[in-house]
Formats: C-alpha cells, structure tokens, sequence
C-alpha cells in the first residue's frame, strides 16, 4: 500500500510538474503582431497634391491598372447585378419540341418574341432584340441569345422547354487568374457603360468599361496611408493637457510641411496619455509611447495623406475613396491557448477573493 501510494505522489507530482511546465510555455508566447497599415483605394482618378489646399497643383495622376478584357455577353450579369451563371426562366416549346435540331434554331430564332418572353418572366431584365439575337452553339440543343447593348443570355434545352440563364462572370474572371470572393457589391456608374465591382471579401474594386466591342476590366489602384507622421519631445504633453498646441509641436507641423491651424482645437482621451488635434479638415492623434510624443493622422480627416511609390507621397480627399483597415491578426493555437489561460486564472482569482470574503 505504501508503495502505491509512494508511485502515486511521484505521478502527481510529476503531472503538475508537467502542467506548470505547459503553462509557462504558453505564457511566453510571442504578442499578437500589430496591425498593416491602412490602405486608401480610389474609386475615381484623383489628384495627389503636395498639400491639402484646393489651389495646389496635382503632381501626378493615380491610375486604374487594365487587366484584361471580356465578352460584351457579360452585360447581362453587370445589369443584374450577379456574376454566377443562373436560371432566369424556363419556357415551354409546345409543339417546337418535336421539331428536328436545324428547324428548332430557325423557330427560335424567327418565330419566337423573345422580347415579349423577358417582360412576361422576368422581374427587372428587359431585353432589346437585335437584328439576329440568336447564336447556335449547339444545333437543337444551345443557344446564345443577344441582344442590342451586346448583353447575352445562355439558352438550353430541357426536355420539352428552353431554360434561360445568365452567363457565369465569375468563371470569366477566374480565367484571367483573378479569383473573386462571396462578399460583391456590383453598381452601375453609367447606363450599359460601366460599372463598379467591390470586392469586400478580397478589400479590391474593379471598374468594367465598354470599350468597341468588348468589356475591359481595370483594377483600381490602392495606395498605403502614411498615418505616422513624425515624433516630438515629450516636454510638450503638459501644454496639451491644458488643450493647447505647444509652440515647439506647431514648429514640428511647419518643418514636416503638415499643415495646422493656429486655431487648432485640442481634446484629452479618458486615459490621460493621448489627445486629438483637429485642424480642419485634418485631424491629429498624439500618442506617448515609450516617453515620446508620436503623431498619427486620424482616418477620419477629410484629406489623407498618401504614398504612391517611394517617391510620390501627396494628400487625397478621402471622400473619392474607400478606406479599407487590414483585418485583425490572426492568432496562433498557442497564442489563443494564452489567452484561455489568462481568463482561467482571471477566473480562479475572483473565486479566490471571494472565498476569502
């Protein structure tokens, strides 16, 4: 008996031993790496000035990269606002269906008010009938059915009806190694002209034109935010904690070329140990970090300031463009294992303090 119980303690023993062990190794885990930076994307070609005045003059143009280019058949997806291929209708062939395949695309093509059947069946699709709107593909079996703007909708023979659906755009663009997530915003900046495909799942936008017979597809530039600006002595906190611009911080602005009012307004966070400058239409956000004064610009100033290369860096209105903050960092097993110990002792601390209560 006293021999097990002797193997005994030396297996707990052993077990906390071990336990301790695992939650030292995971205490020290690594912290979670901080954000990207920001990134602005512009939706229209937006000046990049020198400063943020509206009288400068723009230093250079940002441009939308050409990809590459589609099918006018795609109108039908942009119009509708959908990129999968899906079935709008289905109609009857009646007594067209025991026609031979060479007679059937001669109905469908010459006997059939395609423009009528799109008004009866579908909500918000309207089609206007071009001269030949109807393309064999496969003799009594497919069609490609065109009309006027270029738009095309794929027809198929199912037993005794036709099924009409819109082409897969998608697909269209995983062709050109463009892959697209689920979460699409498709609008229309210009009737049977151009569009604008947002893709919120990737953070890109893409801008569609109509070109002479064809759809050109632009990927719209994005540019990386300077937020950090620059640093200054930490001497100037005090004044900032009376909601005033120090005289030594508003000589910083002036040798950075960072434009500030002298009626800059200043404003203390709950914590004591960061402010906000709002210049307008610029805001500033002062943080001390490791006893010097750091200042950021806020992201809901009305310019940013940008870089467009290593050598281009200007300001943009931000309401041309569309901020898009990098998502959260992803935590490693043993990082969110962490973070589950932490709310474990947190946990069995409370529990302690209350016992003892």
């Amino acid at each position: 008996m006293k021999a097990f119980l002797k193997k005994l303690t030396f297996l707990i023993i052993f077990i906390i031993a071990i336990g301790a062990g695992i939650c030292v190794y995971l205490l020290q885990a690594p912290p979670v790496e901080q954000k990207k930076v920001p990134k602005l994307q512009i939706h229209t070609r937006t000046a990049l000035r020198g400063r943020p005045t509206v009288d400068s003059k723009p230093i250079v143009y940002t441009k939308d990269v050409y990809r590459f280019s589609l099918d006018l058949q795609y109108v039908s997806n942009l119009n509708s606002s959908k990129l999968e291929r899906e079935l709008l209708f289905t109609a009857g062939l009646a007594h067209r269906a025991r026609l031979k395949a060479e007679r059937l695309d001669i109905s469908l093509k010459t006997e059939t008010n395609w423009q009528k059947m799109f008004a009866d069946m579908t909500k918000d699709i309207r089609f206007h009938p071009s001269a030949s709107p109807l393309e064999v593909l496969l003799s009594g079996e497919e069609w490609l059915l065109r009309d006027t703007t270029g738009a095309a909708y794929t027809v198929v023979k199912t037993d005794n009806n036709v099924e009409v659906y819109l082409p897969n755009l998608r697909e269209a663009f995983e062709a050109h190694k463009i892959s697209l997530s689920k979460d699409l915003e498709i609008s229309t900046k210009q009737t049977n002209r151009q569009w604008l495909i947002k893709d919120n799942g990737y953070k890109q936008a893409y801008n569609v034109v109509k070109g002479e017979g064809k759809l050109n597809v632009f990927q719209q530039s994005k540019y990386e935010i300077l937020t950090f600006l620059f640093e200054a002595d930490v001497a100037s906190q005090r004044s900032l904690a009376q909601g005033k611009v120090p005289s030594k911080l508003m000589q910083e602005f002036v040798a950075e070329k960072i434009p500030l009012s002298r009626r800059a307004q200043v404003s203390a966070n709950e914590d004591g140990m960061s402010w906000q400058i709002t210049s307008r239409p610029l805001k500033y956000n002062i943080r001390n970090e490791n006893n010097r004064l750091k200042v950021y610009l806020d992201l809901e100033s009305r310019w940013l300031r940008i870089k467009a290369d290593d050598t281009t860096k200007g300001w943009v209105q931000s309401e041309r463009g569309t901020i898009f903050e990098p998502p959260p960092p992803t935590l490693s097993s043993r990082q969110q294992a962490k973070e589950q110990l932490l709310v474990l002792i947190d946990r069995l601390k409370e529990k302690t303090e209350l016992f003892n209560e």
